[in-house]
């Protein structure tokens, strides 16, 4: 990875890269000086941890990447929501060792016609509310035009009257909004 990258993404990523990175540069360090000493099974364990954080590494920057694709080309449309979880601290049992579901938010859209469905996770790009939204009622969605599949409903933008959705995409035309979608 080039270092001009690296200063390209948004903060949270790289954050979590140089935390990545120490694991990476402390799990190859560990398995090299031991080698010899350590049983397989933790050597086992060292390679899994290694190639973890190359994969997890990847995930988050090309994550990163489809956002800063979305924000450089990006359309607008309304959409519906489908289901919308924000689990509470009940819904964990900690004797099981389960742990509650992230918040996540499940909605669909039309694009030209064609019907798309699509869910993302709470991140540093975008707020999920705690707050349960209205299902009835439709939200702007914030997609890419070469792939409408890379998108966001932005539930802080409902869409009562048609109004609504002619004031966001005046809100939208010179650069999306601060509190639409977390940017550097």
């Amino acid at each position: 990875m080039k270092i001009r990258v690296f200063f390209d993404v948004q903060y949270g990523t790289r954050v979590k890269i140089i935390i990545l990175s120490i694991i990476l540069i402390c799990a190859v360090y560990y398995l090299f000086r031991n080698y010899k000493t350590i049983d397989l099974q933790l050597k086992l364990l060292l390679v899994i941890g290694i190639l973890g954080s190359i994969w997890m590494s990847y995930y988050e920057i090309n994550k990163n990447e489809n956002v800063t694709h979305l924000i450089n080309n990006f359309e607008l449309t309304s959409g519906k929501v489908k289901q919308y979880i924000i689990p509470n601290i009940k819904e964990g049992v900690a004797s099981s060792g389960i742990s509650p579901a992230r918040d996540r938010v499940k909605y669909e859209y039309y694009v030209n016609d064609l019907k798309i469905e699509n869910a993302y996770d709470e991140s540093y790009f975008i707020a999920i509310p705690d707050k349960k939204p209205d299902l009835s009622i439709l939200y702007l969605v914030i997609y890419e035009k070469t792939n409408p599949k890379n998108s966001f409903i932005l539930l802080n933008y409902p869409i009562t009257s048609p109004e609504d959705f002619e004031r966001y995409k005046e809100m939208f035309k010179d650069k999306i909004p601060a509190n639409a979608i977390k940017q550097n």
